[in-house]
């Protein structure tokens, strides 16, 4: 096996299937950031949606935090205020900023926070380094000169790189979007309070999306692997400069049981950027794990590989369920379940090419393109059945058979061929 072999299996083999408590959870988290890193996602997209699937919040956060009630205050639209307003624009003219937030969560039991530092400059992009502890667990890249994400592992001296479209970007951790995102929508008044000395005036939403800016972004919300949440934000604002001075997203999953918060503070606005902050990106003697291109998404490439590589180490049975939370826990089972077979390894970028693809499928859904995935009742030796297809305009249908061959079908072909 080579070494990217041995890392995912090592991922693999420290997924928790009991309740016990992991005491190096440090590495853990490390490990499995490798194969659950954020996805790109289009920067314009004014969809609220939170289909919650990477694990990256399980293992760098997603807290059991107390969601703040806030009763008999009035709501008010985003456009009714002109102090607001005047907010939404000198942040939108900030041309760089620095931070940091935590994302806290409970991880079998035990508390676990990941924090996170972050610098965006219109110039260079963005730039986010994850900790848990002391330990730098993850570095991201996003350049304004680079059509890709860059994702740094400083133990391991490797690197995944995601390739973009010309239409995609990465609004993972722009606090512009953030502070967009609260004001576009309904908000109610919370009143005036102190942090750090300084008074601030806030508001709540709870139309706010954690996908527009928040470190984390989509990835992070897909790691409890639901499908909707509950959000409560509250943006809390300088009432003698009118910039943000704290920004807090309390999350809960409709059934109640995953909870995250998110808190994003010690702003630096309008920042001096060092330009040394975006050189070497890439470190000297970094190996690449494995690329991604996210043009392969659109088209369905990247889920009939990443399915044919499913099928092929699960004896031609395509995943029970097309979320990634669901794929990574089954993988651990087909990993454990062949362990004993020496010549038995796991190709990590194939992987993540079906991880990719499973959260296309969940971006489908979200987006209401009819999406509907039968792995459970189809397997690779069914060509001719309906293993997955969506819609991509009125009256066309894109569908995967079992057989992994696509084609593009009217309405009418696919009631025909589903009524099999």
């Amino acid at each position: 096996m080579n070494d990217n072999t041995q890392d995912l299996e090592q991922v693999l083999q420290d997924i928790a299937f009991d309740d016990a408590i992991d005491p190096a959870h440090k590495e853990l988290l490390e490990q499995k950031l490798l194969l659950n890193f954020p996805a790109a996602q289009a920067r314009n997209s004014n969809r609220w949606r939170i289909p919650m699937n990477s694990k990256m919040v399980r293992l760098a956060a997603a807290a059991a935090v107390l969601v703040a009630v806030f009763a008999g205050l009035q709501f008010l639209t985003g456009s009714s205020s002109t102090v607001w307003a005047q907010v939404r624009d000198q942040v939108a003219a900030a041309k760089a900023v620095v931070y940091k937030a935590t994302i806290d969560t409970v991880e079998n039991g035990q508390p676990v926070q990941a924090r996170i530092e972050a610098t965006l400059g219109d110039e260079y992009g963005t730039r986010m380094d994850t900790y848990v502890g002391k330990q730098l667990i993850g570095r991201s890249f996003t350049l304004e000169d680079r059509k890709s994400n860059i994702h740094i592992f400083p133990a391991k001296k490797k690197y995944i790189e995601v390739e973009l479209t010309e239409e995609n970007r990465i609004e993972n951790g722009d606090p512009k979007l953030i502070v967009e995102s609260f004001l576009k929508g309904d908000y109610k008044k919370l009143g005036k309070r102190e942090i750090n000395g300084i008074t601030v005036e806030g508001i709540q939403s709870k139309d706010v999306s954690p996908t527009a800016g928040f470190p984390g972004g989509r990835g992070l919300m897909e790691a409890v692997g639901k499908t909707s949440a509950e959000v409560v934000g509250s943006l809390w604002v300088d009432v003698d400069t009118g910039w943000p001075v704290e920004i807090t997203l309390d999350i809960t999953d409709k059934d109640g049981n995953e909870q995250m918060t998110i808190v994003v503070s010690d702003f630096q606005w309008d920042a001096q950027i060092d330009p040394a902050t975006f050189a070497s990106v890439i470190p000297e003697g970094y190996e690449l794990m494995y690329k991604v291109n996210a043009e392969n998404l659109e088209e369905g490439k990247q889920l009939v590989d990443g399915l044919k590589y499913f099928a092929e180490i699960n004896d031609g049975k395509y995943p029970a369920t097309l979320s990634v939370r669901g794929v990574v826990i089954e993988i651990g089972g087909i990993y454990q379940a062949k362990s004993g077979d020496p010549s038995f390894g796991i190709d990590d970028a194939k992987v993540s090419t079906l991880k990719y693809g499973a959260q296309f499928y969940e971006t489908l859904q979200a987006d209401g393109r009819a999406a509907v995935y039968n792995g459970p009742a189809v397997t690779a030796a069914d060509a001719d059945k309906v293993l997955l297809r969506w819609k991509l305009d009125d009256n066309q249908y894109r569908v995967i058979f079992g057989d992994l061959r696509t084609e593009d079908i009217d309405a009418a072909r696919l009631q025909e061929l589903e009524a099999r």
